[in-house]
């Protein structure tokens, strides 16, 4: 969604800029027949492609940079179970390490989980998630993998796989075209970022493509 709302931004700015610049002066007479504004298309291009970079350098480092969440102590409500007895009760202690930040000791609370109950995809999952924080790819795809073979239709293990294939690890464009488009057909599009992230997988990263592409990603639904 951030990525979606990102070009957004910059298809609005960039109309802008090319408004402004190109807007007729009151002395000038109509043109008999309209034509291209070079100077505000130049404008507008070196406006967008410069908010494309900054966006793109933001996206790499958030890749590349440590990550927070597994790195810095936080806060987290409502505390787990006083003892863990069930597989739930592993679980829910997972989650509350991980909002915490201790993600190690989320990583074994969800293996500890898992022993005891192997068949709830959701435990697969939040492994996984917290496995891609960590930047252990492989581990979190075989997890993933897992989650999908339980629920073929897990939305959230269809984005992360996707998300995987698509910027990270064993990078398989297709493979992550292939979850996220499965994730639409599951009208899946509330409260994901899948559309941002199928039109990226399309066009195999950022490249001059995308960049020409931005209209129909921006103006055309994602359904």
């Amino acid at each position: 969604m951030k990525l979606l709302v990102s070009l957004f931004i910059i298809a609005v700015i960039t109309a802008l800029v090319y408004l402004c610049i190109s807007k007729p002066k009151n002395h000038q007479k109509t043109q008999k027949h309209a034509s291209y504004n070079w100077k505000a298309l130049t404008a507008s291009g070196v406006v967008a492609f410069l908010l494309l970079g900054f966006v793109a350098n933001t996206m790499y480092k958030d890749a590349s940079g440590p990550d927070m969440q597994c790195t810095t102590a936080h806060t987290a409500a409502p505390r787990p179970p006083a003892s863990s007895d069930s597989a739930m009760d592993y679980f829910s202690e997972g989650n509350y390490d991980y909002d915490t930040g201790d993600c190690i000791k989320a990583i074994a609370d969800y293996s500890e989980s898992i022993k005891l109950n192997p068949n709830y995809p959701q435990i697969y999952n939040n492994r996984a998630y917290t496995l891609m924080r960590l930047r252990n790819y492989h581990a979190a795809l075989l997890d993933l993998n897992k989650a999908l073979a339980l629920n073929p239709n897990y939305i959230q293990a269809l984005m992360n796989r996707g998300d995987i294939h698509n910027y990270y690890y064993a990078v398989d464009r297709r493979s992550a075209i292939a979850d996220y488009e499965k994730v639409i057909a599951l009208r899946g599009t509330h409260g994901t970022s899948v559309c941002g992230h199928l039109f990226m997988a399309l066009h195999n990263g950022w490249n001059i493509g995308t960049i020409l592409d931005l209209p129909r990603i921006v103006f055309s639904a994602c359904h």
